[in-house]
């Protein structure tokens, strides 16, 4: 472990800071996956369509939307630890709320208060993760590792309490990540979070908003957010409802997917001071991405779905973490409040806009809009490679 701390170049006073960030993350993996996990059940208990499924999940994204955007400002006006806990505190009962409330507003709401948290604790996981290395490419990976981690987890813990209770396991699932919530919020509460620079020495200024090199890998992460949010939200209830793999089965993909993205970023974080052109491993790692997709769709045999799945994970493992680490003055507060929340809204848009295709002409169709926002993403690495080198001269 020390080893580990050594080569992300992170202090001995900041190793319990480091393990607190990384369990955060990890948990929210395990929440953010699980929603997903958790959509065919709810969406079959509750009788909904496509549309009203997809405007569930997009007020999670939605929420994230906001907390980012607030967690950019707010810690400038309260302190970086009370606006942490204040924007991470509903996460519990949002879980909650989804295994107790029957109404659509009320369970619409309960993915809102999700979707606060994870963007609350993405932002502060991010900043300090940044703020506490010396070698942030790695350790940005070992972060977003975490997450993998817990979405591999995920799938297994709703897996395990259906297989003991049934359908109804779901419901026991969900209270899980709420105590698992709970422990992080906790958890933080005893910590201290380092003080934030005055606002005028770091992350002030506005002027990033007129500069390519913030737009550019700021819309390759919109559209890399809208197409993780597909396979967050969508893809279990694709399989199922397509044919392809009975519901059982198609709960634990999202393990599958993300043992990959895992494997992935551990892969990223130990080869990161290796890879010279962080540029061209963006765009071959979209293009990989991008080819797999078209392929899963393209394809009807169960096995060759699940081979290009993970193509896709490998494939998306290190764009967001690296996207992030080349972008310069990203991990300022405020900038990457901006980045984060403005790729958000890939997530809020494309669950709603799947939804909505998939009522009017089937779920393979709405599906099939990822591979569009997969070949933009691959468009936009391109353009972020041709703005560094002209940058440079």
């Amino acid at each position: 472990m020390r080893t580990l701390f050594a080569k992300l170049e992170v202090t001995p006073n900041n190793y319990g800071l480091w393990g607190i960030v990384n369990f955060a993350f990890l948990t929210n993996g395990v929440m953010v996956i699980m929603l997903g996990v958790l959509l065919p059940y709810i969406r079959a208990e509750h009788a909904l369509s496509y549309t009203q499924t997809g405007i569930m999940f997009s007020a999670h994204q939605l929420g994230t939307f906001c907390a980012v955007l607030v967690a950019g400002v707010l810690p400038y006006m309260i302190g970086r630890k009370p606006s942490t806990l204040l924007l991470s505190a509903g996460a519990a009962l949002g879980l909650i709320l989804m295994v107790f409330v029957q109404p659509l507003p009320l369970l619409i709401a309960a993915f809102a208060l999700t979707g606060i948290c994870r963007g609350a604790l993405n932002n502060i996981c991010n900043v300090i993760t940044a703020d506490i290395s010396g070698n942030r490419t790695a350790a940005l990976n070992v972060l977003h590792s975490g997450f993998a981690l817990g979405a591999l987890v995920s799938p297994v813990i709703v897996f395990l309490w259906v297989f003991a209770a049934g359908d109804s396991g779901w419901k026991f699932s969900a209270l899980t990540a709420a105590l698992l919530m709970a422990a992080v919020w906790g958890l933080i509460a005893r910590t201290k979070l380092p003080d934030l620079p005055p606002k005028k020495e770091k992350g002030a200024s506005l002027s990033f908003l007129r500069e390519a090199n913030f737009w550019i890998p700021t819309i390759l992460l919109f559209l890399y957010v809208a197409v993780e949010t597909s396979i967050i939200g969508w893809f279990v209830l694709y399989f199922v409802d397509v044919g392809t793999l009975p519901r059982g089965l198609a709960g634990l993909v999202p393990t599958i997917h993300w043992s990959v993205m895992a494997i992935g970023r551990i892969g990223v974080a130990v080869l990161a001071n290796r890879i010279r052109n962080k540029n061209r491993a963006l765009l071959l790692m979209a293009l990989v991405s991008t080819l797999c997709f078209a392929g899963m769709l393209l394809s009807a045999s169960p096995l060759v779905s699940v081979l290009f799945l993970l193509g896709i994970g490998l494939g998306m493992a290190g764009i967001y973490p690296t996207t992030v680490a080349t972008m310069k003055g990203a991990t300022a507060s405020i900038s990457l409040g901006f980045t984060v929340a403005i790729s958000g809204l890939g997530g809020i848009l494309m669950p709603g806009i799947i939804g909505a295709v998939a009522d009017a002409h089937g779920i393979a169709t709405g599906i099939s809009l990822v591979v569009g926002a997969s070949f933009l993403m691959v468009l936009f690495a391109v353009f972020k490679m041709i703005n560094e080198r002209k940058a440079r001269g």
